[in-house]
């Protein structure tokens, strides 16, 4: 076990006491044992914030180059970031150097993805990417998109092609000898043509102001989220305070701070949002998960009514 791990692991039992402490607090009424147990309390509090000194030393976030491509996994019901970490086996510390977006790593949430310390190679000219369900091999993938183990296992940095987890994101080469484009290979997934998928999303407006200034960036203002916890992350940021009433089971939330949100269109698995500029406020703004036929990642672009695109994002959707 290394330095950090066995920081982080002294720090979870710290903090399993301090409620005992607590406890203690309430049972001891007499005087001067009160007193002590009121030293113990303030000796422990100061022990807490040593070890969070301690491990934020050692677990200095380190943002990866944007010239490093590294691998990705979504977050599964159940999953921590320990289990991550074991499953690819590396550490919760190695995640925390490439992810330092987290900030308590004892509360990631269900849908969040998460950089994994595997450095990538060169992306083929063609590829798109898939997300490992549970009974996933891949022998499987590779009959599925008529490519082979061999170029899975080299476009994705796997070490053991025997062993691939659920929610982990796979670069897929498009096939060669078919001769589409990587739209049209995409679209091809168990016989269904994706790419014949296109119309307008109905939406429905979860909150908007126009009265509040934001000075952000175009990246701070456009976003979209799949889960409470990365809503809650944006929003914090920007210092917007909504109602909670989203039910992510059912719904995405897209954003946009100093636009109006106008019109969602779908093509494929690219999702079109035409937003309009405005001197203040924002609007926050549902979609539901039946809109979309297929699971999957989608490509988020953000443009102008003269298609002028802003902002480019992500999003993993989920049933």
């Amino acid at each position: 076990m290394d330095g950090i791990s066995l920081s982080r692991e002294i720090r979870s039992r710290e903090r399993l006491l301090k409620k005992d402490y607590n406890r203690l607090d309430q049972e001891v009424t007499d005087s001067n044992p009160e007193q002590i147990v009121r030293q113990l309390r303030q000796i422990q509090n100061q022990q807490l914030d040593l070890l969070n000194d301690l491990i934020s030393g050692l677990e200095e976030p380190i943002p990866p180059s944007p010239s490093i491509k590294l691998a990705q996994h979504i977050v599964q019901q159940g999953e921590t970031l320990f289990l991550v970490a074991r499953k690819y086996n590396t550490t919760v510390a190695n995640i925390l150097r490439v992810n330092p977006d987290i900030k308590d790593p004892d509360e990631i949430q269900t849908g969040m993805v998460i950089n994994l310390p595997v450095l990538l190679p060169q992306k083929p000219a063609c590829y798109f990417e898939y997300t490992v369900n549970a009974g996933d091999t891949l022998f499987k993938l590779a009959q599925r998109f008529n490519t082979t183990v061999n170029e899975l296992v080299y476009y994705n940095s796997i070490k053991d092609p025997d062993l691939i987890y659920p929610g982990r994101i796979l670069i897929i080469p498009c096939s060669d000898n078919e001769g589409k484009s990587r739209e049209e290979y995409e679209g091809d997934i168990g016989g269904v043509k994706e790419n014949s998928i296109k119309g307008e999303l109905c939406f429905d407006t979860l909150a908007k102001d126009n009265k509040n200034s934001f000075d952000r960036i175009i990246k701070e203002s456009l976003f979209t989220a799949n889960t409470r916890f990365r809503l809650e992350r944006i929003l914090d940021n920007l210092g917007i305070r909504i109602s909670d009433r989203v039910d992510f089971e059912e719904d995405i939330v897209i954003g946009a701070v100093e636009y109006n949100i106008e019109e969602l269109k779908l093509e494929d698995r690219v999702i079109k949002i035409v937003v309009d500029s405005k001197s203040k406020g924002y609007h926050l703004i549902t979609v539901s998960k039946k809109k979309f036929s297929f699971e999957g990642s989608y490509k988020i672009n953000f443009v102008t009514f003269e298609d002028k695109r802003l902002y480019q994002d992500r999003i993993n959707i989920s049933f």
